[in-house]
């Protein structure tokens, strides 16, 4: 993209600023705030972010995109063991715990419309499954029964289970047996495991040798985590094959993950009166969650900057491709509704308001929002 002649990105960031003045505009005419001073620091929040943000080009998303979301989450290489590595080296699930149940979420519910018959969380299950051998590899029979549907035939699940494999970056291999013991005839088994070099890194981050009792075991640590950074490994290497990475379906949850992200990242943090009695419920720690009023989620003061966020975000990470992916469907209407819905499983509700966890991903956005605001006042 050419940054500096881009029509397309600079119509982005006009339609944005289009919807803030609609939002600040929904949010003056309202007064159901229990926080004092809430609404107003909201309005400033907004009107600062309208003053700055189409600045230098729309550098705040610039660098909140490109440079943090895109850097940690789809690194710009078409090499699959470096995406990953570098993926799983920057995220683990006590640091970022919002972003692993948002993604979460969303991949179990891709998985879950591709292996309709399975019973249980799609990704626990090949967890357990691929942690019982310290070789990684799970026979394709064994693959079949934990997904497949055992009134229908094998082949009506063949493509819907290839899908499942080809998402999470996974590949097929066969042994070939010249005589089976049984039958002295050849035998073809098929398995499913990581790629080779995937392995690698997987045998040094959780394969434990035990030298008493003489075997190898995979760690407890190799959790979910692990194909939730081969989803997004997949995705960040094959970014431009829209059908590799789950078609449009893909790109827009993958789109208002992070821009749902982006939008929690915006909000400023408020200061409650020591009254209040959120203070004295034992599930708030001030020292890493800030208060959301409930009212800033509602659709009707929020709602007109996430599709257009969906969009900024879908052409940083996409480019035009993934931008002709957005449409405004019912299908995505439900996809947004879906990871908003993810909110009430990734924060806490205490008292009737939304606490936000202030994890790393957040307070860099919200560092960066702030850098550059004292730098333009400063100019």
């Amino acid at each position: 993209m050419s940054e500096f002649q881009d029509v397309t990105w600079k119509e982005l960031l006009q339609n944005f600023e289009k919807s803030i003045a609609l939002a600040i505009e929904k949010l003056q005419s309202r007064d159901i705030e229990n926080i004092p001073g809430a609404k107003d620091a909201l309005v400033q929040r907004l009107e600062n972010i309208k003053l700055y943000f189409p600045k230098n080009n729309g550098d705040l998303f610039l660098k909140s995109i490109d440079d943090k979301i895109q850097n940690g989450f789809f690194p710009n290489t078409k090499n699959f063991p470096k995406a990953f590595s570098k993926i799983l080296k920057s995220r683990t699930h006590e640091q970022d715990f919002v972003i692993n149940e948002l993604l979460n979420g969303f991949v179990a519910s891709k998985a879950k419309a591709i292996a309709l018959g399975t019973q249980g969380p799609v990704i626990d299950r090949m967890v357990e499954a691929f942690s019982k051998r310290n070789d990684f590899h799970i026979v394709d029979y064994q693959f079949f029964a934990m997904f497949g549907d055992p009134n229908k035939p094998k082949h009506y699940i063949q493509k819907q289970l290839e899908e499942l494999i080809n998402m999470f970056g996974l590949v097929s291999k066969q042994l070939i047996i010249e005589k089976d013991v049984r039958k002295s005839e050849q035998k073809i088994y098929t398995f499913y495991t990581f790629p080779d070099e995937i392995i690698k890194i997987l045998e040094e981050k959780y394969l434990i040798i035990d030298e008493k009792l003489g075997y190898t075991y995979v760690s407890e640590t190799f959790d979910r985590n692990v194909f939730i950074c081969m989803f997004l490994a997949n995705i960040a290497i094959n970014r431009d094959n829209i059908e590799k990475i789950g078609g449009s379906y893909t790109i827009n949850g993958i789109s208002s993950i992070f821009a749902l992200i982006l939008l929690l990242s915006f909000m400023p943090k408020l200061s409650v009166d020591e009254t209040n009695p959120i203070l004295n419920d034992p599930s708030f720690d001030q020292n890493n969650m800030s208060v959301i009023p409930k009212s800033w989620m509602m659709n009707q003061v929020l709602q007109s900057l996430f599709e257009p966020l969906i969009k900024i975000v879908a052409y940083r990470l996409g480019g035009g491709l993934w931008l002709t992916k957005i449409i405004d469907s019912e299908v995505n209407k439900k996809i947004m509704n879906q990871i908003r819905f993810l909110l009430k499983d990734v924060n806490k509700w205490i008292l009737g308001n939304l606490c936000r966890v202030e994890i790393p991903i957040f307070v860099e956005i919200a560092n960066i929002f702030t850098e550059i605001l004292v730098g333009y006042e400063e100019d």
